[in-house]
């Protein structure tokens, strides 16, 4: 049977220009489509960035909530009326019975006032789950006042009187009372929606949260190697850490480790913990953000890299990152990946916020040369079984949008069952199970 392929497929972010996680995916997204022949409008809240992603681009000029005054940022980032004319003009004016509007990210400057505007669409509306944003008030599942994973139901009576928030009780009524709006716009509970889960751990979270999950399908993220030629780790010594320098990241837990084990740690990121992070511990190298070539004399120095986040991450690229490259990594025991990795002896793993343990694995993989060669090869024979490459990433969301389209069209499909196994190639999907 013949794949519907979209006329069109608009990509919603809150940015447009290259700042990592969420938005360098929804950019890359928005390429690969078009390198496969299908139109692509770029919808984003900040400014027209030098680098355009797509030739077809509607930028809205706005700020980062976080960089706008306290007053404007609450009401705004509530609903932002500017946002709904704008999303519901592009979709009176262009919409087609074969047009995708595919979410990445909406809580840094969109607001749930495009989900007001997406409603009359709903059934071609596709939801990336890059965080727990859809389920969770803070997108996290974690207490980030107990420096520990959250195990209640969102949205409980038990959730709503915990203090959970990195930023106060102010805030986490803010985003308790935006995530109500966005359930009231656009519906997960009560109704199915095209989700996409990085990862297929993710389901649990957002059955937890009570989403009615039948159309949640996993696409695993798209990964490139740090570097494009082979690597001796177990001849270097450098422990290396790749993130933003947050609390939720645990950038001093992997400092305070290091210290302890006695082995070397460099940085590559940036945020509020760098100055920290220099004062108290003045051994450790902070390198900032650095581009992907800048990075390969460092990550070429690696014998292990280091991701010590408090939360449970739901793909870890950093680390899918540095297995693809064959550098082991150590990973908390709530990522997501974490059991794959540590079965596949790619790395390993420890108990999430703890310290010693952070630091008794990093003894391990320092004093153990033959181990981490062994690892090593574990990591480049695995790597292609751990997440997409840009190609077949492309492949799945194709596949996807022709099932959208044809659910669209059509009543009572099921796709429960629907996850891309990896690698993926076009046509996975088997046309008979959508026909």
């Amino acid at each position: 049977m013949t794949a519907l392929t979209p006329d069109r497929v608009v990509v919603i972010n809150d940015r447009s220009i290259r700042v990592g996680g969420a938005t360098n995916l929804a950019i890359l997204s928005a390429e690969l489509l078009q390198q496969r022949g299908i139109s692509v409008t770029f919808f984003a809240g900040d400014g027209t960035p030098a680098e355009k992603p797509t030739a077809d681009m509607i930028n809205l000029d706005a700020l980062p909530l976080l960089e706008r005054r306290r007053s404007e940022a609450l009401r705004l980032g509530l609903y932002d009326p500017y946002v709904h004319d704008a999303l519901s003009g592009l979709i009176a004016s262009r919409d087609t019975p074969s047009t995708i509007y595919h979410v990445h990210g909406w809580s840094k400057i969109l607001s749930p006032a495009i989900f007001r505007s997406l409603s009359p669409v709903r059934d071609r509306v596709v939801l990336h789950a890059h965080d727990y944003f859809l389920a969770c008030p803070n997108g996290g599942f974690v207490n980030f006042r107990a420096n520990r994973v959250c195990d209640l139901k969102p949205m409980s009576g038990r959730c709503l009187a915990t203090q959970c928030d990195k930023r106060g009780l102010h805030e986490k009524a803010w985003r308790t009372a935006r995530h109500m709006l966005r359930e009231q716009l656009f519906p997960t509970k009560r109704m199915a929606a095209n989700i996409i889960a990085v990862h297929e751990r993710m389901r649990t979270y957002f059955e937890r949260a009570g989403m009615d999950a039948s159309q949640v399908v996993t696409v695993r993220n798209p990964v490139v190697p740090f570097v494009d030629h082979q690597l001796r780790p177990w001849a270097n010594r450098n422990f290396v850490f790749v993130g933003r320098l947050e609390p939720e990241k645990g950038f001093e837990d992997a400092a305070r480790a290091a210290s302890l084990a006695g082995v070397p740690l460099h940085f590559i990121g940036d945020g509020a913990g760098r100055a920290l992070i220099e004062k108290t511990y003045p051994e450790a190298i902070v390198h900032g953000w650095k581009t992907r070539e800048e990075m390969r004399d460092i990550i070429g120095s690696a014998r292990a890299v280091v991701v010590s986040s408090r939360v449970p991450e739901p793909f870890g690229l950093a680390a899918l990152e540095a297995v693809s490259s064959g550098i082991p990594v150590i990973v908390p025991d709530a990522a997501l990946l974490a059991d794959e990795i540590a079965s596949l002896g790619c790395g390993l793993k420890f108990s999430i916020g703890n310290v010693e343990a952070l630091a008794d694995a990093m003894r391990v993989l320092a004093a153990d040369d033959r181990r981490l060669q062994h690892m090593s090869g574990n990591c480049l024979r695995h790597a292609a079984n751990l997440a997409h490459t840009p190609e077949t990433w492309a492949d799945a969301l194709i596949d996807l949008y022709d099932h959208v389209l044809r659910r669209s069209r059509r009543t009572g499909i099921d796709v429960r069952d629907y996850h891309h196994p990896l690698p993926m190639r076009a046509g996975d999907l088997s046309r008979e199970d959508v026909s």
